[in-house]
């Protein structure tokens, strides 16, 4: 079992200082769109972003993938993490990319999956190839052989 955190283990994958780990992951879970006026609402509303950093340094902590789901949870019901801008213009961080970049940290080996195996809710379905087949079986309900 590793007793490392998330935040030790991605400020030695991107070689950064701790000091340095809450603005670099709030960054790179921001929405994109977000990114663009991040610095007009930290002014006009200082305490706008609280939500997201109580969020980024409880991630922090964490030290297995399946921890981040309460995590994600108590985000989602933080009473900061509220109002039109947050909830309806994604003026926030994603608990979604944050999942990415908590699974891609902890998880290196299952980097470059495609998206639909991150959360599949059934594992053992087979992926149709271009012959018609589903894992090398003939697909008799498209009608191929």
């Amino acid at each position: 079992m590793n007793e490392t955190t998330f935040g030790a283990m991605y400020c030695a994958q991107r070689k950064i200082e701790q000091a340095d780990y809450e603005r670099a992951v709030f960054n790179e879970t921001l929405y994109p769109h977000a990114k663009l006026v991040a610095p007009v609402i930290r002014l006009l509303w200082p305490r706008h972003f609280v939500a997201d950093h109580d969020f980024v340094q409880s991630v922090a902590r964490l030290r297995r993938f399946r921890e981040f789901f309460n995590e994600s949870e108590d985000f989602a019901h933080h009473p900061e993490n509220v109002g039109f801008s947050r909830v309806t213009l994604n003026l926030r961080v994603s608990s979604r990319r944050m999942r990415r970049l908590v699974r891609e940290v902890l998880h290196p080996e299952l980097t470059g999956l495609d998206p639909a195996d991150d959360h599949s809710a059934a594992p053992f379905q087979g992926k149709k190839s271009d012959a018609g087949t589903v894992d090398g079986k003939t697909d008799t309900s498209s009608g191929k052989a």
